[in-house]
């Protein structure tokens, strides 16, 4: 308790709401920028075939050397498995999520309209039967959510 009561006497407490909204600001733009803004694009890439070339390429070096290339086919392989992973990391986090947090990350980011854009706020927040100011304040707060677990995971394995 002596701590929390030495940040009070060195911070106010407008300072410190601030502190904490740009803590959530920050959270709430990695889980969009860095996760949800990406998903259909990793979302391919791990759905994505690749036929292997015809041409074969001929090396006098071992496999085992730095120098070496890998073929385009591992190549896609593993891009294909890195995106396969990526969205696991994602569906784990929208997974902790409430059941209703989930169904608006859900309608907001990981689905499309007809037309290929997505679905706006006024368009989701009576489909989930609720207001526009509760809406907000829970797509706010699940987002936050969202950004802490995800950049544990950004951090932890390098996601970028």
């Amino acid at each position: 308790m002596q701590f929390s009561s030495d940040v009070e006497n060195i911070f106010t407490q407008e300072e410190i709401e601030d502190i904490l909204k740009d803590e959530q600001n920050f959270y709430i733009e990695h889980a969009e920028k860095n996760w949800l803004n990406r998903y259909f694009k990793v979302k391919a890439m791990a759905n994505e075939t690749q036929v292997p070339s015809i041409v074969s390429s001929i090396s006098d070096m071992p496999h085992g050397s730095s120098n070496f290339k890998k073929s385009k086919t591992e190549m896609y392989a593993i891009k294909a498995m890195q995106a396969s992973e990526w969205l696991e990391k994602l569906d784990s986090a929208i997974q902790s999520l409430s059941p209703i947090e989930q169904e608006l990350i859900e309608l907001k980011y990981l689905r499309k309209r007809n037309d290929g854009s997505r679905y706006s706020d006024e368009v989701i927040y009576p489909q989930l039967y609720i207001g526009r100011k509760k809406y907000y304040k829970m797509k706010r707060e699940a987002l936050d959510i969202l950004g802490r677990k995800l950049y544990g995971a950004f951090a932890e394995r390098g996601y970028s």
